[in-house]
C-alpha cells in the first residue's frame, strides 16, 4: 500500500517542523510549501493526497488560493487552519472548496485524524467510479 501524500503549506517553519515530524512518524509522506506560489506549484508537481493550508501566507491567503487548488484537481481534499478562526471564515472556505477548517494550535492528533478520514473518502469514491465505469455505467456485466 502506497503511503499518503500530504502537502503542507505554511510560512511558519517551526509549526511545518512540528506537523511534518508528527505526520511523517504516522505513515505520511510530507511536502512542503511556503506561499500560494509555492503550493500551486507543489500541488500540481506531487499530486497530493490532501493539502493543509494555512490560511495567511506571504502572497495572498487560502480563499485565495483553494479555488486554484480545485482547478488542478478538484478531487483532492483541503483542509485550512488559522489563527484568526471565526464561523463566517470557515464558511466562506468551505464555499471555496475546503473540506475541514481547523483553528491553530491545532491537536496533532485530531489532525491525523482528518486526514485519514478525508484519504479513505477519497479513495471510496475513487473505487466508486472505477466499478461504475464510464459514464456512471456499471463496468462489471454479467
Amino acid at each position: 500500500m502506497t503511503r499518503t501524500r500530504i502537502l503542507l503549506v505554511d510560512d511558519e517553519p517551526g509549526v511545518r517542523l512540528g506537523m511534518k515530524g508528527y505526520l511523517t512518524q504516522h505513515g505520511f509522506d510530507v511536502d512542503e510549501a511556503t506561499s500560494v506560489a509555492e503550493a500551486q506549484e507543489g500541488f500540481r508537481s506531487h499530486r497530493p493526497d490532501v493539502a493543509v493550508i494555512d490560511y495567511r501566507l506571504p502572497d495572498g491567503t487560502a480563499l485565495e488560493l483553494l479555488p486554484r487548488l480545485k482547478e488542478i484537481d478538484a478531487a483532492v481534499p483541503l483542509v485550512v487552519l488559522t489563527g484568526h478562526g471565526s464561523i463566517e471564515l470557515a464558511v466562506q472556505a468551505v464555499k471555496e472548496g475546503a473540506e475541514q477548517f481547523l483553528t491553530k494550535p491545532v491537536e496533532l492528533a485530531v489532525l491525523k485524524v482528518v486526514l485519514e478520514r478525508l484519504v479513505s473518502q477519497r479513495r471510496e469514491r475513487q473505487l466508486r467510479r472505477a466499478v461504475q465505469g464510464p459514464a456512471g455505467l456499471g463496468a462489471v456485466r454479467p
